[in-house]
């Protein structure tokens, strides 16, 4: 059952808290939060004791983000964010699977979160491997890097590593499309935006790919 807020039968929030920012101004906000942390002026906000106890309410967070597993991904850290900022998402190559739709319809049609990211990053192990030998993958590991390998064979008939967590990200973006009427219906209104991006690891800069679906 879900309990942050209720909802009808066509997935609308009926007493959700939403935001008064644009979108463009949500992404901003995002991207300022990376430029603190690359500057190493992060302000660590939202991170007291006395702010979670202020979310026991619940919760309003304006951006939901799918990203890798991959420790060196520390997406609050990457972004200056705090308790009840952002909505994660996490797997193993930011991949789209029934849980991350769920996860992410949840957040938009319970949440009222507008602005999805879908965040890969280079030296991925997952993407890596699905460009690679797949030799010795237990059962789900194979069908994880091999649901990868297919979306990027899709797009590519060269499978290069480094290119490849580049690509992956807007793959995992269009997917999600596919397999969302939700979130497919609310990026087509306007509602709400999917972006994607890349995580470089060597530096920490973000390569902002831009929207997925929309206009």
């Amino acid at each position: 059952m879900l309990n942050a807020h209720s909802m009808d039968d066509q997935g609308k929030v009926r007493d959700g808290a939403s935001s008064s920012q644009s979108l463009d101004e949500i992404l901003n906000k995002l991207k300022a939060g990376h430029d603190r942390f690359l500057s190493g002026h992060s302000i660590h906000p939202h991170a007291n004791r006395d702010h979670l106890r202020e979310l026991e309410i619940g919760q309003h967070p304006e951006v939901a983000i799918l990203s890798c597993s991959d420790s060196r991904v520390p997406v609050e850290l990457l972004f200056d964010a705090g308790f009840g900022d952002v909505f994660v998402v996490r797997n193993a190559g930011n991949t789209c699977t029934t849980t991350t739709v769920a996860s992410l319809e949840y957040a938009v049609a319970a949440l009222n979160v507008r602005l999805l990211l879908i965040l890969g990053h280079e030296q991925c192990g997952a993407v890596s491997t699905a460009c690679g030998d797949r030799q010795g993958l237990t059962p789900s590991l194979l069908e994880l890097v091999s649901d990868i390998r297919i979306g990027l064979l899709k797009h590519h008939k060269r499978l290069e590593a480094k290119e490849a967590c580049h690509i992956h990200p807007r793959i995992t973006g269009e997917a999600l499309l596919e397999a969302s009427k939700l979130l497919q219906g609310r990026v087509d209104s306007g509602d709400i935006q999917l972006h994607t991006a890349c995580y470089v690891l060597d530096g920490g800069t973000i390569e902002w790919q831009g929207k997925v679906g929309g206009d």
